[in-house]
């Protein structure tokens, strides 16, 4: 499975940041503080959507059971508070980002967390200089799973999406980025692909530098290294 690759579209939290588990795990802090036992199926729907569209998730799963103003108060103070001092990087991330830095192929974030956000986990991550630009999900009208931000993503670099691989780790995230037309590569994080997802016939990989190595950005001997390179790398 492989194309000529003009630029590179990768999602953020759960994908090149193993942030998806810090945030679950202040979820989990969250309901148990408030009572609420085991929410992790809630938790699950919300993973790739924006903050508006995961609201709409909480509004309808939890919205009888607690006062959702305090709840997200705790979530995310405590989100804030892990993420200021560190920012877990995915294994193969800074290496396969490195790596197109150096062939000058251009790498753009596209993600549903707010830009300004997204632009301070890069940095705190050691990530931000070896990103192109970076676009959050509140500079499009539509979240994903809508193909807008791939659509966008692209057009930054002056790229069209066809011409573009997409790294996702969610159900939205991955619709988002088939439907834009771009070669799109899934690597589960938190939830395994549904059903529908996987019949969307695109790549699923195990890891960041595997499914690199399957659409050609790089060689498979540069995959194993970059795999024996440790999980910060």
């Amino acid at each position: 499975m492989t194309r000529n690759i003009a630029a590179v579209l990768f999602d953020m939290d759960g994908l090149l940041l193993d942030t998806e588990r810090v945030v679950q795990e202040c979820f989990r802090q969250a309901c148990t503080v408030f009572g609420l036992g085991n929410k992790d199926d809630v938790f699950y729907q919300c993973i790739g959507l924006r903050r508006a569209d995961s609201r709409l998730v909480l509004e309808r799963e939890l919205g009888l059971l607690v006062d959702l103003t305090k709840f997200d108060e705790a979530w995310e103070g405590e989100i804030l508070r892990r993420l200021k001092r560190e920012v877990p990087v995915k294994r193969g991330a800074k290496a396969l980002l490195q790596h197109l830095w150096t062939c000058d192929i251009p790498a753009v974030v596209a993600t549903s967390t707010p830009t300004e956000i997204a632009v301070a986990n890069l940095k705190i991550a050691g990530l931000i200089e070896y990103m192109t630009a970076v676009l959050g999900g509140e500079q499009v009208q539509n979240g994903k799973p809508d193909p807008e931000i791939y659509h966008k993503a692209a057009a930054l670099v002056g790229m069209d999406a066809v011409n573009c691989a997409a790294f996702e780790d969610s159900d939205p995230g991955t619709h988002a980025a088939v439907r834009s037309g771009a070669l799109t590569v899934r690597l589960p994080d938190r939830k395994p692909p549904s059903a529908k997802t996987l019949a969307l016939g695109h790549l699923v990989v195990e890891d960041l530098l595997s499914g690199a190595a399957q659409i050609g950005l790089i060689t498979e001997g540069f995959s194993m290294a970059g795999k024996a390179s440790g999980g910060t790398t």
